[in-house]
C-alpha cells in the first residue's frame, strides 16, 4: 500500500528538509570557522528500491544512522571524494596529498557529526519536539553496499526524501555537494504530519500570525 500524505503536508515536509539543510550550513561553517551558504538544487521522493541508482556505483563517503524517536527510519549523507578532500583540507587546514592523513579522517567523521545533527536538529525545531540520536558510521562504498546495510529492513510503503544540496564557502571559494536522504517509518511519519497544525504552519512560513 502507498504512502498517503496531504497535499498541504507536502509543503510541510519541503520546509522540515530546507530547514533541516540550512542547518547543516550553518553546523559545518561553526565547525570550519568560515561563513557558508546553501543551495538547493533538488528535493525528491522516490521509492527506497531506486536510492542504489540515486547514490550510484562509484564508491562514496557516507555517514549513516538509525533514527531512534519518531519518525524513525534512516538517515544518509553521502559526497564523493572531492567533497571529502575539500572538507578534510578546510577543517584540519592541511592539504589533501594522496591518502587522508588520521587527522583529516577525524575531521571528516566530526563534518558528519556535526552535520547529521544539525539536520535531525532543524528536521526537529521545525516540528517542535526533540529527535535523539547517535553517532553515524561513516564508510567508503557504493550506492548497493550503502542500501543493503542501511534499509534491508525497510517496509514496502516506505518512501524515500531525497535532497541534493551544495554547501558555498565563498571565502575559500568551495562548494561542497552533499546529498542527503531520509527514509522515515511510514506509520510514524504520517502520525508526525497529521499531529501539525497546517493553517498555523502556513502562517508561521509566510510571518503571518495565526488567528
Amino acid at each position: 500500500m502507498p504512502l498517503l500524505v496531504d497535499v498541504r503536508q507536502l509543503a510541510v515536509i519541503n520546509e522540515l528538509i530546507k530547514d533541516g539543510a540550512s542547518n547543516v550550513a550553518s553546523s559545518f561553517g561553526t565547525l570550519a570557522g568560515v561563513e557558508t551558504t546553501i543551495d538547493i538544487q533538488s528535493l525528491a521522493f522516490v521509492d527506497p528500491d531506486d536510492l542504489s541508482d540515486e547514490i550510484g556505483a562509484e564508491e562514496v563517503y557516507a555517514a549513516t544512522i538509525d533514527l531512534t524517536e519518531p519518525p524513525y527510519g534512516s538517515f544518509m549523507l553521502t559526497f564523493s571524494d572531492e567533497t571529502a578532500a575539500a572538507v578534510a583540507e578546510l577543517v584540519a587546514g592541511e592539504p589533501v596529498d594522496g591518502e587522508l592523513t588520521s587527522m583529516q579522517e577525524s575531521a571528516l567523521q566530526e563534518m558528519c557529526n556535526i552535520c547529521t545533527s544539525g539536520f535531525i536538529d532543524g528536521f526537529a525545531n521545525t516540528l517542535d519536539t526533540t529527535i535523539n540520536m547517535g553517532t553515524p558510521t561513516l564508510k567508503h562504498t557504493d550506492g548497493q553496499a550503502i542500501v543493503d546495510n542501511q534499509l534491508s529492513h525497510v517496509r514496502d510503503e516506505s518512501i524515500a526524501i531525497v535532497l541534493d544540496s551544495t554547501v558555498c564557502v565563498p571565502e575559500r571559494n568551495k562548494k561542497l555537494e552533499l546529498h542527503v536522504y531520509l527514509v522515515p517509518a511510514p506509520g510514524a511519519f504520517v502520525n508526525l504530519l497529521d499531529n501539525i497544525d497546517l493553517d498555523a504552519f502556513e502562517s508561521d512560513s509566510t510571518g503571518e500570525i495565526p488567528s
